[in-house]
């Protein structure tokens, strides 16, 4: 059986609104589930009450006209691909639309079954690929975490926040110990599952405030903003808790799993600047395995 599809009608025309819903049933091989709102405010109360697949919208309604619709949709719902329903003279209107982020228009006039079911679902999987680009833009695909490109583009923001408000930024460096060594002898598919072990553990421990950050390699980098000297602290109470939260995959490696953690803060009494204290919270990080290795 097909999957269903759900459906967001906004049409105030009840006559349009009977023909799309009739046209929409007479699409073989397809099964929707066809929500109708006649108003603008009517059709983000459902939108909000249950997350539609797509929304076919016309941008002509008792409560909003015009572009402005679409535009009002968009930031109430940034997530939802929006098929624009245009009049036979208004497909400048729907261009319009498609430039400021519809996935298609369609001219209410000329619809067969197989093109508004095709429109409908090319808009799914157009809002779907920009979707995985936009996360894969600023996460990390492996880990699911945040990459370092992320990282470059918020710090600023977040520099300046802390400058206004006088509050310090903490960073902890963290590395996988001997992470090489795993790679070599028990392959990368075994790395992949450490490195996703160590990001689960770390976001799990972290506040909804702080930023866990793939740095590179085997490297994260967690930003915590409003802690300064303390951040040693929470870089030992990690270490401890690090101890005994990888027992499932020190099975397959026969080992232990052990993490080196640097501290560091950035504050804007402190006269140093954020790489400053990124090469602080490293240089700790590598003083740790030296430690080990004496």
């Amino acid at each position: 059986m097909a999957e269903t599809i759900r459906i967001l009608l906004v049409e105030d025309n009840p006559g349009d609104a009977r023909l799309l819903v009739e046209t929409l049933r007479e699409a073989e091989g397809f099964q929707f589930e066809i929500e109708t709102r006649e108003t603008f405010a009517a059709a983000l109360a459902g939108a909000n009450v249950q997350e539609p697949d797509v929304v076919l919208l016309d941008l002509n309604l008792p409560d909003s006209h015009g572009l402005h619709t679409f535009l009002r949709f968009r930031q109430s719902q940034p997530d939802v691909p929006a098929v624009v329903l245009t009049g036979i003279d208004d497909e400048e209107l729907g261009i319009q639309a498609v430039k400021e982020g519809a996935e298609d228009f369609l001219t209410k006039g000329d619809l067969s079954p197989k093109l508004l079911a095709r429109a409908i679902l090319y808009a799914i999987e157009r809002n779907d690929l920009k979707c995985q680009l936009e996360f894969c833009a600023t996460h990390d695909v492996l880990t699911g975490v945040h990459n370092r490109r992320y990282f470059t583009q918020m710090i600023e923001a977040e520099l300046a926040r802390s400058t206004r408000y006088k509050h310090p930024i903490g960073f902890l460096m963290v590395d996988i110990d001997g992470f090489k060594g795993i790679n070599d002898q028990h392959g990368h598919e075994t790395g992949d599952q450490v490195l996703i072990a160590v990001a689960d553990f770390l976001v799990a421990q972290m506040r909804t405030v702080d930023l866990v950050i793939r740095y590179g390699g085997d490297e994260f980098l967690l930003v915590l903003p409003e802690t300064g000297e303390d951040s040693v602290q929470a870089a030992e109470r990690l270490r401890t808790t690090s101890k005994d939260a990888f027992a499932a995959i020190e099975e397959r490696l026969s080992g232990p799993l052990t993490l080196s953690i640097g501290a560091s803060y950035w504050d804007s009494n402190r006269g140093v600047t954020i790489e400053d204290a990124l090469a602080e919270a490293d240089c700790s990080m590598y003083g740790q395995k030296g430690d080990r290795a004496s």
